[in-house]
């Protein structure tokens, strides 16, 4: 009688090891995806933000604002 006793203890614990390192696994790997997502993310922030205050990608004649004439201005 306490032998069926012990194996289902032994049964039971294996089922529940099996499905909670599953569940640890599958959290684990959304979490790596979140890390990698992030790094994408600061990447293209670290790029836009390199960009700020840098010369236009197409140089070519720019024209006056809002009508002001520029070059007459002193």
């Amino acid at each position: 009688m306490w032998i069926w006793i012990c194996v289902a203890i032994i049964v039971v614990s294996l089922v529940v090891h099996v499905v909670l390192s599953r569940r640890i696994w599958r959290a684990v790997r959304e979490f790596i995806a979140e890390i990698h997502a992030l790094g994408t993310t600061s990447a293209n922030l670290g790029f836009e933000l390199s960009r700020v205050g840098a010369a236009p990608a197409v140089a070519g004649p720019v024209s006056p604002r809002h009508g002001m004439n520029l070059d007459t201005r002193a």
